[in-house]
């Protein structure tokens, strides 16, 4: 199975920016679908992003596919679309970003993440604020590419 897209990954090379392996890239996408699995047993909706998936509610996993030494790690954002609609609505009609319902959509965002993160790691899974690993993913969850202890 191919997990990346050959132009995509032909034109970052050319960039000096390979992606990684598709060994790499096959067991970050087993770490998603554990990671998803973990969360559904928990009745939290999850999915794993591929370029044949609609965005959903809910978790959605996307393998990080970078090469670096965090190769094979997963990003999870949570997706709260009414939320959001409502948030991005509210600030276009009043010109205003700091609109009461964009900043329920943003701590909403954040809550979630501490959730996210407190189940993964009853799991056993290594998840940690992504603003750790990216300065620009806040409200994300980063997932690093261990084995559970259990799950």
């Amino acid at each position: 199975m191919k997990y990346g897209d050959p132009e995509n990954r032909s034109a970052a090379e050319a960039h000096g920016h390979p992606f990684t392996s598709e060994e790499n890239a096959a067991a970050g996408y087993e770490l998603a679908d554990r990671v998803c699995r973990e969360l559904h047993r928990a009745d939290i909706p999850a999915y794993v992003m591929r370029p044949e998936v609609t965005k959903q509610p809910g978790a959605r996993v996307e393998v990080d596919d970078s090469q670096d030494d965090l190769v094979g790690g997963l990003y999870i954002r949570w997706s709260a679309p009414d939320l959001a609609e409502a948030g991005i609505k509210a600030m276009t009609e009043r010109q205003d970003p700091a609109t009461p319902e964009w900043k329920h959509h943003a701590e909403v965002i954040l809550l979630m993440q501490k959730a996210l993160i407190g189940i993964l790691r009853l799991a056993g899974f290594s998840a940690v604020p992504a603003e750790e690993v990216d300065d620009i993913a806040k409200g994300d969850v980063y997932v690093h590419a261990v084995t559970p202890s259990f799950s």
